[in-house]
């Protein structure tokens, strides 16, 4: 995550508790809807795409709730810089990816402030948007194009949760989202093999 992603969200996460309120009263909502930014570090590509996406979640106890979240990344590129050959040559696999997590947050919660951990199963799907070549001998090289298949995701990691009044919620997710990868595609093509990608997100909620 570069220095102008970890700004914007702690730029977020302070006005909205500048705008919170010094007595806000237990809440008795269970169902939260809300929206998010999200960022997925790809470990294979050393890449961080930014999606954006929402979640519904729903208060079985004051400590455990059940969510589900999608998330869309419009520009999920896999880039390989160009390689020590000469002339050098490099590709770009232009992609976009919709993911799909359905699980658990288990925690701690006061009246302004919660800290949980998840376990979130689910899918991402990559879509194929073109493939390009760059360097001198690209119109001599035969590109395979890939061919995407949806897979397996989990997510684990923790949640940070501030409460600037009974019905709203400010939230920050750090975790690591790992997919199994079984695509004629990057990173594997065609060998299975799972990666492990930094997550985070920032977002706002309302509670009903």
């Amino acid at each position: 995550m570069n220095a102008r992603t970890l700004g914007f969200s702690f730029a977020l996460l302070a006005c909205l508790c500048s705008a919170s309120i010094a007595t806000a009263q237990p809440s008795s909502s269970r169902v939260e809807v809300g929206g998010q930014a999200s960022f997925l570090h790809l470990s294979d590509f050393e890449t961080t795409p930014a999606g954006f996406g929402g979640r519904v979640s729903f208060d079985l106890t004051r400590w455990a709730a059940l969510e589900a979240e999608a998330d869309f990344f419009p520009k999920d590129d896999a880039i390989f810089p160009p390689s020590d050959l000469t002339p050098p040559l490099g590709i770009i696999y232009r992609r976009t990816r919709a993911n799909a997590l359905f699980g658990a947050k288990l925690g701690w919660r006061s009246d302004r402030f919660g800290l949980f951990g998840k376990v979130r199963p689910g899918f991402t799907r990559l879509s194929d948007g073109g493939v390009e070549c760059a360097g001198e001998v690209c119109a001599l090289v035969l590109l395979a194009r890939p061919e995407y298949r949806t897979e397996f995701a989990l997510d684990l990691g923790g949640v940070f949760e501030f409460y600037p009044s009974a019905r709203t919620v400010a939230r920050f997710d750090l975790g690591d989202t790992m997919i199994r990868h079984r695509s004629s595609a990057p990173p594997c093509w065609g060998s299975s093999c799972t990666s492990h990608n930094l997550t985070s997100r920032i977002g706002v909620g309302l509670r009903f």
